[in-house]
């Protein structure tokens, strides 16, 4: 039987660079991200996959579409259904930390239509 009770604080990713944590895997899939100041989670689609993020910490600019943004903080809940534009930038000066529940399994990532990925 797979574990069913973590602690949240203890799986958060290291400090110092932003990434992730795949906590639970078997109806769908939690993670825990971490996103450093300067630092993005890209704007992208899950086609056939809802995905909620409850911010834990920080504040960021949270993508809606490919050009618009909401500003979300500690302890707001962002919804993406299938095919919605997510994701976060962190302007800093703390780290932001997502909890996300991805649904349902496989778990398939696009690109986000229209938006002008860095090198």
């Amino acid at each position: 039987m797979p574990e069913r009770f973590f602690k949240l604080l203890e799986i958060v990713p290291s400090k110092g660079r932003t990434s992730r944590e795949v906590v639970f895997k078997m109806n769908h899939e939690i993670h825990v991200w971490r996103v450093v100041p300067g630092e993005w989670i890209y704007p992208h689609i899950h086609p056939y996959n809802d995905d909620v993020w409850y911010i834990i910490q920080g504040v960021g600019e949270y993508f809606t579409t490919v050009q618009d943004k909401e500003t979300v903080k500690s302890g707001d809940i962002a919804v993406a259904s299938q095919g919605d534009v997510h994701g976060i930038f962190n302007p800093g000066p703390e780290d932001i930390i997502v909890y996300s529940v991805l649904s349902p399994l496989p778990i398939v990532i696009q690109e986000a239509p229209g938006f002008e990925y860095p090198e």
